[in-house]
């Protein structure tokens, strides 16, 4: 795994807000991806950008966060107006794109054309492919 620091963090003000999320919203969140909001929640990664298939250098600028009251969280984007249902946002860029899980695997969401392009089969491989 690549050195990845992240700044910024947030610590969760409710440890057990993963598990309430996928519970209220029925979706099960990888174990890769959960091990890394428990621990850098809200955060920046210094490597911070990737590829998606139709463009180079997008950036991961961060997690969404899982409190609440923070700017930019998990539950703000739920209701993503969107024509492709079960995205669950996780990460945004500084575009007001997503980086979201469907299916247990990671797509980019343009908000302006409402398309979405899958970047990785893991969110593992994901941070394997930041840049």
């Amino acid at each position: 795994m690549k050195d990845i620091n992240w700044k910024y963090v947030k610590p969760l003000e409710n440890h057990n807000i993963i598990t309430e999320f996928e519970n209220q919203h029925n979706v099960l969140i990888p174990e890769d991806l959960k091990s890394i909001i428990k621990q850098f929640n809200n955060g920046r990664p210094s490597l911070n950008q990737f590829d998606i298939p139709s463009e180079k250098g997008k950036v991961f600028k961060k997690l969404l966060s899982f409190n609440t009251n923070d700017t930019e969280n998990v539950f703000d984007f739920l209701d993503i107006e969107t024509d492709i249902t079960s995205l669950i946002a996780f990460a945004s860029d500084p575009s007001g794109n997503l980086i979201c899980l469907k299916d247990n695997k990671i797509f980019y969401w343009k908000h302006e054309t409402d398309e979405i392009e899958k970047i990785a089969d893991t969110f593992s491989e994901l941070l394997e492919n930041l840049y």
